[in-house]
């Protein structure tokens, strides 16, 4: 029977083979479908491209057109100036006869100006109106110094002069400003012409990009929810049939494949969640949250180790909090919990990002101070015991205050771990001793404990002796 099941399971198996559609072929297809309408998009963007593109060219070259003959215009009163001067020096009838010619040629093309764009006709109406006026003076006050030179008038009235002059001036300056803003329109028609392409070419642009992004998306789709899965699939199955433990499946596929990985994660997730509690448990101190004396440990030796190989500084401080045995018993197990949480955040605010917490034991908190000297770790211990001291503790009813005795040391090159927690223990003991509610620091070499001054102190106190 067996075999008889595992024969048809097979059968089975390969009737589906070959019944089922091709991946290959579903690739393409899929391939064709997405990317089609992309090719169009970006043919139907590129033809309405050339088609503003051409208008837009069409509109410069006729604003051009009406600038070319302002600027033809301009040249001619600048010729019709030279046989008037040449005529009043030497009175020759053919500069005469010249400059009357171009005047009226001058007059006629002022009096039917060319036409300009619909939005601007007022303004350039006004202008050649300006400028055909100016010029028709300035024609009359030449005809009239003809006359007086023609009736051998020597002496020609500066006046006249000085107002023919006047109005050349005055008909130039007006097709100047005629000049001047049928050029601002044609560059202001060229620079939205160039946005124009310019906004053209990078839709273009992101059309091809968004083809190129869609044919890749879909091959990375079709991978990823068939192939990928089938493969994670069967190499799970492999590992789980070799009773190797292997991670929680991630599929984004059919049904199929997403209930079977869903159901390996949930049990995975359900051991997971029971590690991340276990490793919980073994590194923080369950009172406080803060990181518990095996943890510290370890983590003391990574930074001893470190400061052995690369000759780093570092410090060590112990904490250990003055009648925590009087606070229990006059006030209750909890309030003593309670004062010890509170005094764990004030170290927590007291300290710097790259200095390490611990508590040590039931009433001591132990420090690491990387990359700090002798003065520094005295100055954060003098701050933590003020804090402490100065506080007034205010639990459940119960008013009282708390103090803490602290001690330090600076691990030295080649010393031994136990004989740096050793000193540091030393001179917690010490302070004790000496009161509580002070700071000893420890040399480790001498093994003598004493309340640290700074050599600044120091050689102050002897010069004064």
């Amino acid at each position: 029977m067996p075999d008889t099941h595992s024969k048809l399971a097979t059968s089975n198996a390969s009737i589906k083979n070959m019944t089922a559609p091709s991946l290959k072929n579903r690739l393409k297809i899929c391939i064709f479908i997405l990317v089609l309408p992309f090719f169009l998009l970006a043919g139907i963007s590129y033809f309405f491209f050339q088609k503003s593109t051409n208008a837009f060219n069409n509109a410069i070259e006729d604003v051009v057109s009406d600038v070319i003959p302002v600027t033809e215009l301009k040249d001619k009163i600048q010729q019709t100036v030279i046989p008037f001067n040449r005529y009043l020096e030497s009175s020759a009838q053919d500069d005469k006869i010249i400059f009357l010619q171009l005047s009226n040629e001058i007059k006629h093309s002022l009096a039917n100006p060319i036409k300009p764009e619909q939005q601007d006709h007022s303004l350039a109406s006004d202008i050649y109106r300006s400028a055909y006026l100016s010029w028709r003076n300035a024609h009359r006050i030449a005809v009239k110094i003809f006359k007086h030179t023609d009736h051998q008038n020597i002496h020609v009235s500066h006046q006249l002069l000085q107002s023919f002059y006047q109005y050349i001036i005055e008909t130039t300056l007006a097709l100047d400003k005629l000049h001047l803003a049928m050029q601002d329109r044609v560059k202001i028609r060229f620079q939205k012409a160039k946005e124009l392409k310019i906004d053209a070419m990078f839709l273009i642009s992101f059309v091809f990009l968004l083809v190129y992004i869609s044919t890749v998306g879909t091959m990375f789709f079709l991978n990823r929810s068939i192939i990928t899965p089938i493969m994670m699939l069967e190499q799970w199955s492999s590992n789980y049939s070799r009773g190797k433990k292997s991670k929680p499946l991630k599929l984004h596929s059919y049904r199929e494949f997403e209930y079977i990985a869903s159901t390996y994660n949930k049990l995975s997730l359900m051991l997971h969640d029971d590690e991340a509690v276990l490793e919980q448990l073994s590194q923080k101190d369950e009172l406080t949250q803060l990181y518990n004396k095996r943890y510290f440990m370890n983590r003391l030796a990574e930074e001893h180790n470190r400061h052995q190989r690369y000759n780093t500084r570092y410090c060590l401080m112990l904490i250990d909090v003055d009648h925590l045995g009087s606070i229990s018993q006059n006030y209750g197990e909890h309030i003593c919990d309670l004062t010890l949480i509170q005094i764990s955040r004030m170290l927590e605010n007291a300290l710097r990002p790259t200095d390490f917490l611990a508590r040590y034991e039931g009433d001591q908190f132990i420090i690491i101070l990387p990359e700090i000297e002798l003065h520094g770790t005295n100055t954060t211990a003098e701050r933590i015991r003020n804090s402490v001291s100065e506080c007034v503790f205010k639990i459940n009813k119960f008013t009282f205050g708390v103090t803490v005795s602290i001690g330090f040391t600076q691990v030295q090159k080649n010393e031994a771990l136990t004989e740096v927690l050793r000193c540091v223990d030393f001179s917690v003991q010490q302070a004790k001793l000496a009161g509580r509610n002070q700071v000893q620091y420890c040399d480790t070499k001498t093994m003598k404990s004493y309340k640290f001054q700074p050599k600044y102190l120091t050689d102050t106190d002897s010069d004064t002796a």
